[in-house]
């Protein structure tokens, strides 16, 4: 065969298999179609993993964050998708048994004989808890034996992490008495609810007027009433209840509850450990309670205002060990904002701390603005974020059993700029005075957070604390988070939109067209859809799409 008859049988052979024969002598593709079920191709399911802050300088940015949260649940939490939250703290590290067991459960050094006139002079006559009924004389206030750190917070024990009924659907439980000074003389004014009996949630999620949401939305030892009872928040409602606006909106107030953490947790935030605590206990293979599902679309979201203080805990640790061992003090810098206090090594310990007198704190410059933190961990001691990046990767591959795709993403709320910080470090001297504690430097921006985010990148993302409004941030969020779930790849190589259609089918065989403006090719092989024709979508629904392919294979 010679060569002129062999090249024309290919061409014959390529015009038979592979054109369209609509135009003679063209060379076309076959126009390809692909159909999609969208509970396969377009997930439906995303599980929102919060990660709050709850300590002492928290008050302000909870209640942006309760505000913000409103219009984010009222767009993003739809029956129509499987959308699960859960919340957890920044101290949930303190639920691991070996290594804080023992301090949870010391009586407090120089607790025996306190006595506490607030509660002495309590409107409503003191209630030892079921767990010590002898813990105080209510008669005179005293505490006969001192009092355990596991008295002033009794929900800080070995199921600490786990999503259980009154652990993680509201704030936790916490004595209201002097020695929690925030707490009682702070902004959450503790004991408005330890007196006023009210044991309904519906303050919490609308105030009325001349009700703060601070003092509403905690919990006391006395009131321990303010919890969603679902540590686990679905949107899809379960059989027989319709996804109307009642339900909808009962959604929004559970998760409104569950986000408000309070501010009366530990002041070493941990958040890096925590979500490392929450994956060891909530997600074992056994647990009733777990959060994360196979083949979900993840966020893990940071909402603080200081630096993660992770650290490396001992296999066996010593009597003396608790949260504050191996941190350090700028004392200098102490004793400048409190002038006419005598600013000791001991003060930088008054909680039991391990004070290292070589260790000083560094100074910081975040913009123009320098400071240098009061209190800090010793940065030999910090686990290294690449280590919790990889502890989140593994996880997420081996429940999906991927070898590349951990598909998840981190975004944070947290202080970015050096004006931002510097007036949250003023609001909070003054609140710092406003209870009689020692003024101190806590607010920083938390670098190991913002790694995290850069690390772990697909979206991650980092955005400022201090916005007077938290709507644009969430809204950011979850419109990450449902792009993620409406990216999908098909299986040849993407010609020109121009030559695409894509329509929904229903499952009752009606249909309608996705217009161009509504999705874009992204690459090659993916196509994205724009998040309202996303939320528009039904797990019942059908994707059908119709395209020419750039290449045969």
């Amino acid at each position: 065969m010679n060569k002129q008859r062999f090249f024309y049988k290919i061409a014959l052979v390529l015009t038979i298999s592979s054109c369209t024969g609509q135009i003679p002598g063209s060379f076309r593709f076959l126009q390809q179609e692909e159909a999609f079920n969208v509970s396969i191709n377009v997930n439906t399911k995303l599980d929102l993993l919060w990660v709050i802050d709850n300590s002492a300088s928290m008050d302000v940015a909870q209640q942006k964050l309760r505000n913000g949260l409103n219009s984010f649940a009222n767009v993003y939490m739809q029956p129509t998708w499987d959308i699960r939250t859960a919340v957890i703290t920044s101290d949930v590290y303190l639920a691991n048994t070996t290594a804080w067991n023992q301090y949870r459960t010391k009586t407090v050094p120089g607790s025996a004989g306190y006595v506490s006139s607030y509660i002495d002079n309590k409107t409503i006559p003191f209630q030892n808890p079921p767990s010590n009924p002898t813990l105080v004389n209510p008669a005179t206030g005293a505490f006969p034996n001192g009092f355990k750190y596991n008295d002033v917070w009794p929900k800080w024990d070995a199921n600490y992490a786990k999503l259980l009924p009154g652990y993680h659907d509201g704030p936790i439980p916490t004595l209201c008495f002097e020695w929690t000074q925030y707490f009682l003389y702070g902004v959450t004014n503790c004991d408005y609810r330890d007196d006023n009996g009210d044991t309904t949630t519906a303050k919490c999620t609308d105030p009325g007027a001349g009700d703060d949401t601070r003092e509403e939305c905690i919990n006391t030892t006395q009131n321990n009433s303010m919890h969603s009872g679902l540590p686990i928040i679905q949107t899809k409602p379960p059989t027989g209840t319709p996804g109307d606006a009642a339900w909808v909106n009962a959604l929004v107030d559970k998760f409104l509850i569950n986000v408000s953490v309070g501010s009366s947790g530990h002041g070493s935030e941990r958040a890096l450990s925590s979500v490392v605590q929450f994956l060891t206990d909530n997600e074992a293979s056994a647990s009733t309670t777990k959060f994360f599902r196979q083949d979900s679309v993840r966020a893990v979201i940071f909402v603080s205002d200081e630096e993660d203080q992770s650290m490396t805990t001992p296999a066996s640790p010593s009597v003396s060990f608790n949260p504050y061992t191996d941190y350090g003090c700028d004392l200098s810098g102490l004793q400048a904002l409190n002038p006419t206090a005598n600013i000791t090594g001991g003060y930088c310990c008054s909680n039991g701390c391990t004070f290292d007198s070589d260790m000083d704190c560094q100074a910081k410059t975040v913009d123009s603005f320098t400071y240098t933190p009061s209190v800090c961990a010793d940065n030999a001691k910090l686990i290294s974020v690449s280590s919790v990046k990889t502890q989140l990767d593994n996880f997420f591959m081996n429940l999906d059993g991927s070898n590349d795709n951990p598909n998840y993403f981190v975004a944070n709320i947290v202080p970015m700029t050096g004006p931002g910080i510097q007036q949250m470090q003023a609001d909070r001297a003054a609140q710092d005075a406003a209870v009689g504690a020692y003024i101190t430097v806590a607010t920083n921006r938390p670098d190991r957070l913002i790694a995290l985010a850069d690390q772990v990148g697909g979206g991650s993302m980092s955005m400022d604390i201090t916005s007077n409004d938290y709507s644009p941030l969430l809204d950011q969020i979850g419109l990450t988070a449902v792009l993620k779930a409406g990216k999908f790849k098909v299986l040849k190589k993407l010609g020109l939109e121009a030559e695409m259609t894509i329509k929904v089918v229903k499952v009752d065989a009606s249909f309608y067209f996705i217009t161009s403006d509504h999705f874009e090719i992204v690459d090659e092989y993916w196509i994205q859809l724009d998040a309202p024709t996303i939320l528009a979508l039904n797990e019942t629904d059908q994707i059908v799409i119709n395209y020419q392919p750039s290449a045969a294979y």
